[in-house]
């Protein structure tokens, strides 16, 4: 029986009555049409559903367009007794192509180009982190007014719970880890409707309401929607128990922020991780894996707009600084190489620090792939491993302050992504970004207020 055969069958046997489509903006941002079991056929696969409002979400596109939902992606969604969900491809819809600018279909040319190297799957998993406040209340009716949120959690350093404190973080226990039970329900509704693994969850390393997520290991494009259900779920089991949850890397003024760390490996056949070399002294790891780190560090900078893709972004890295350079230890290294164990070829794997859980996950992974290509095939020299972070500070790279320096670093590094990111995309989305980091520009932020309404 094929994947389509299982959905069909399985709506026509469990009472669904909706088919809800998932589809992603330029920016990552989901969106969903449902439509009736009774619109829906085997010709929905193949054929696609034309959605009228598709356009407004590509405001410069004039070409209908379809979605084409991919049948490898249904799962019944709980809160919704009689819904399914599909992630859908977008194509055009004349001519029943991929659309240029659908950001899942980036994911797919990396693959066509990994092929092409004698790659046959990449493997990634992720830690994601993020934030449950049980209240935010904004004000948006007046932006001129001010500054206009509150958000509230009972391990709130600024609260008045018991379980408060400035030195909460990861790993600490019940009570004290309030959302101990959320973080169960995330993860256990995650692998039972969605089959999505989650290896370990724990409290995060900033005390307010933090959660950290180890996202299990997936090929490349079900990797990318691994962590787009992730927030998709979140957000709704946090909005049903009338809390929020945030993605947002810089949620609380104070603390670390959010991060996403991605973990990559690369396999010639299902024997044979080309990043393992179990001769190597350091951590086993190959010559291709130095090239793949080296392609990382040489195109961070321009890797920034998609991997730290809002203004908010580099407010996190102010405050979390990380330097340009690999460690198998070191915490501060934007490359780190675990090895706590000997010998673990399937383990083996480079893990990407310095993006954040803002990205659409699509281009990121798929920017940050192209830059460990790019290494490989160049033979790009990494330098030599630093575990002492005062040796890192030397080699430190001149990282983008913001996205406006971001978008400038990848206008002048755009080798490495050419082929994998089709223009239509690349200009919609850089767009996009300085428009976010002009308004950036014009707002007036409550530390302005506080610190300059005297001056």
């Amino acid at each position: 029986m094929t994947a389509v055969d299982e959905v069909l069958k399985y709506i026509a046997t469990n009472e669904i009555k909706w088919v809800d489509f998932q589809f992603f903006g330029i920016n990552g941002q989901l969106h969903r049409v449902s439509l009736s079991k009774n619109e829906f056929d085997e010709t929905s696969f193949s054929k696609g559903v034309n959605a009228a409002n598709l356009l407004k979400v590509f405001e410069k596109e004039e070409t209908d367009l379809l979605l084409l939902p991919d049948p490898d992606t249904s799962a019944r969604i709980p809160w919704e007794v009689s819904t399914i969900r599909l992630i859908c491809n977008i194509a055009t819809a004349v001519s029943n192509e991929r659309f240029l600018k659908d950001s899942r279909y980036v994911i797919e040319r990396v693959e066509t180009n990994l092929s092409a190297m004698g790659i046959k799957n990449a493997k990634i998993a992720a830690d994601v982190e993020f934030h449950i406040f049980e209240t935010v209340t904004t004000d948006r009716t007046a932006p001129g007014r001010g500054s206009g949120s509150l958000m509230d959690s009972r391990e709130a350093w600024w609260g008045p719970s018991a379980y408060a404190n400035k030195k909460n973080g990861s790993f600490v226990a019940q009570p004290t880890d309030t959302l101990y039970a959320a973080r169960v329900q995330i993860s256990d509704t995650l692998e039972e409707n969605f089959g999505v693994a989650i290896d370990s969850h724990s409290h995060g390393s900033s005390p307010t309401g933090q959660q950290s997520l180890s996202i299990g290991e997936l090929g490349l494009k079900q990797a990318a929607d691994a962590l787009v259900t992730t927030k998709f779920v979140a957000r709704n089991l946090t909005a049903i128990a009338n809390a929020t949850c945030t993605f947002m890397p810089l949620a609380v003024q104070g603390e670390g922020g959010s991060s996403l760390n991605i973990k990559q490996s690369l396999w010639k056949t299902a024997d044979s991780n080309i990043f393992y070399d179990a001769n190597d002294s350091y951590a086993q790891l190959s010559q291709n894996g130095r090239y793949y780190i080296g392609g990382l560090l040489e195109h961070a900078p321009a890797l920034c707009v998609f991997a730290n893709p809002t203004s908010n972004s580099y407010k996190r890295l102010a405050v979390n600084p990380m330097f340009l350079g690999w460690s198998k230890i070191n915490k501060q290294a934007a490359v780190q190489v675990p090895h706590q164990k000997k010998n673990d070829r399937d383990g083996k794997a480079v893990v990407y620090k310095l993006s954040d859980p803002s990205v659409n996950s699509y281009l990121a992974y798929a920017a940050v792939l192209a830059a460990g290509i790019d290494g490989i095939k160049n033979k790009t020299d990494p330098g030599d491993p630093t575990d002492d972070s005062s040796k890192l500070k030397g080699k430190m790279k001149k990282m983008p302050e913001s996205l406006r320096d971001a978008i400038e670093a990848l206008e002048s590094d755009t080798k490495f992504i050419k082929g994998i990111f089709p223009p239509e995309l690349l200009g919609d989305y850089l767009d996009l970004k300085l428009f976010e980091h002009m308004e950036n520009q014009k707002a007036v932020s409550g530390h302005e207020l506080n610190r300059y309404f005297d001056v």
